[in-house]
C-alpha cells in the first residue's frame, strides 16, 4: 500500500495479526462447541437408532433463532448446529473486519472490493430466505 493511502488507521501487520487471531478463535470456538454437543449427544442419545441421512430432522434446527434457543438449553443437536453456524460466521466476520480496517486505512478501493465480496457472501447465505425457499 502506498504512503499516501496510509494517513491513519492500523498498520497492515496489525490487521493481519488481528485477522489471524479472529480466524483461529472462530475455528477453535466452533470446534469446542461441536465437540461439547457431540459429547452430550453420545451421553444422552447415544443408544438411539441411527438418524436418517436423506433428510434433515428436526425441522426447527433450520432456523438460527431456534438453534440459539436449543443451544442455550444445552440440547446436543442445538450445540452442534451452533458450532456449525460459528464456523460459517467466522469468514464472514473476517470480511466485515477487513472492510472496517480498510476504511480506517482510507484505502477505499479495497473497501469497495471487500464490500463486493461481503455482498456475495451474504447473498449466498441468505438467498434461501430471499427466494422464499428457506425457513424463517
Amino acid at each position: 500500500m502506498s504512503e499516501q493511502h496510509r494517513q491513519s488507521g492500523p498498520s497492515d501487520e496489525r490487521v493481519e495479526a488481528v485477522i489471524g487471531n479472529l480466524l483461529r478463535i472462530g475455528v477453535i470456538a466452533s470446534a469446542l462447541v461441536v465437540l461439547l454437543g457431540g459429547v452430550l449427544y453420545l451421553m444422552r442419545d447415544g443408544r438411539q437408532p441411527h438418524p436418517r441421512l436423506d433428510r434433515f430432522e428436526p425441522e426447527e434446527l433450520r432456523s438460527p433463532v431456534h438453534i440459539l434457543r436449543e443451544a442455550a438449553s444445552l440440547r446436543s443437536l442445538g450445540l452442534i448446529m451452533l458450532g456449525l453456524l460459528l464456523l460459517i460466521a467466522t469468514p464472514v466476520t473476517r470480511v466485515i473486519f477487513s472492510v472496517a480496517a480498510f476504511a480506517l486505512q482510507r484505502d477505499y478501493m479495497y473497501v469497495l472490493f471487500t464490500l463486493l465480496v461481503l455482498s456475495v457472501l451474504l447473498y449466498s447465505l441468505f438467498s434461501g430466505y430471499l427466494t422464499g425457499t428457506g425457513p424463517l
